[in-house]
């Protein structure tokens, strides 16, 4: 008897720790995922073609909020010594800067966010022909037809959204889009496995990938560096807000009256919350599989 309440007591407990560590990471990516997208809609609704502004601020803002842990600040600054080989989160950088770009350039080319939504879903079945044929791995028949059927689901959503564009320059437009995607689905998907057997092998060090992910892309965004001043513009353009007119910034704000272009807001938020779900995403990485992520990525986006 006492052996069995034992166990009982020891199972329970495990239980109780592995709740305390998966809600708030399903907290994260239900809330800053799907808070995301309502932002990342206003602002393509302004200014469809503002794909890399978005990107570089995402990615700056969480390497700004990454640098005191990871980096000794100082006369000289200097990086803190890693768990994990750079060349590790350089492969994994140059996977994850192609899937943010793409994804977001691909919003310009009259995709339109559910489409957006929905088509990335494709990315189980990228998962799973990429982790059998490049990670040797093998699922169970039952996972497989399961994650078949949704894939003819996005098919037949993709289908319908091109379907119902009849402009010769739209219908083309569409194929871009889709064309983007579907590479954004490939590289998300060979990021996963790569991710998940890096934590495997040095362990689950997901604020350092979250970091490294983000601080190493940046200097790729000088590529892109007109195309974000004329961004920048266009955001600036936009119809001023009051910000004391805005709930609980007001009350902060007193009587002050401070005006900002809207978009700037929009991208405000955008950017938090993106910090807020690539976090979630990351630390659900380095706790299960690259396939159950996916499974759970899909699941906020019903």
């Amino acid at each position: 008897m006492g052996a069995s309440n034992a166990q009982t007591a020891t199972s329970t407990a495990t239980a109780a720790i592995l709740l305390s560590e998966w809600i708030p990471v399903i907290g994260l990516i239900f809330g800053g995922c799907c808070s995301n997208v309502f932002a990342l809609e206003s602002l393509v609704r302004e200014v469809p073609k503002c794909g890399n502004l978005i990107t570089f601020g995402q990615f700056a803002f969480i390497t700004l909020v990454g640098l005191p842990s990871h980096v000794h600040l100082g006369w000289v600054p200097r990086l803190k010594p890693r768990r994990v080989p750079i060349q590790r989160w350089m492969v994994m950088v140059t996977l994850y800067f192609c899937v943010s770009v793409l994804n977001n350039l691909a919003l310009g080319y009259n995709i339109s966010i559910p489409l957006h939504i929905v088509f990335r879903s494709s990315g189980l079945i990228a998962n799973m022909v990429c982790g059998y044929f490049v990670m040797n791995k093998r699922y169970p028949r039952m996972q497989a037809l399961s994650v078949v059927m949704v894939t003819i689901g996005v098919v037949m959503a993709t289908l319908s959204s091109v379907h119902g564009t009849h402009e010769h320059g739209l219908m083309r437009d569409s194929v871009i889009g889709i064309g983007l995607l579907s590479l954004g689905v490939v590289f998300a998907a060979l990021l996963g496995l790569y991710q998940e057997q890096t934590y495997l092998k040095y362990g689950k060090h997901w604020r350092e990938g979250l970091f490294y992910n983000h601080m190493l892309a940046l200097p790729m965004f000088l590529f892109f560096y007109k195309d974000i001043g004329h961004q920048i513009q266009a955001l600036s353009q936009s119809q001023s807000v009051n910000l004391g007119e805005l709930p609980l910034v007001g009350a902060l704000l007193g009587e002050n009256m401070i005006s900002v272009p809207y978009l700037w807001i929009s991208l405000l938020v955008n950017v938090l919350s993106q910090w807020a779900c690539a976090s979630g995403v990351h630390q659900m990485t380095s706790m299960s599989s690259s396939l159950t992520l996916n499974v759970v990525l899909n699941l906020r986006k019903l």
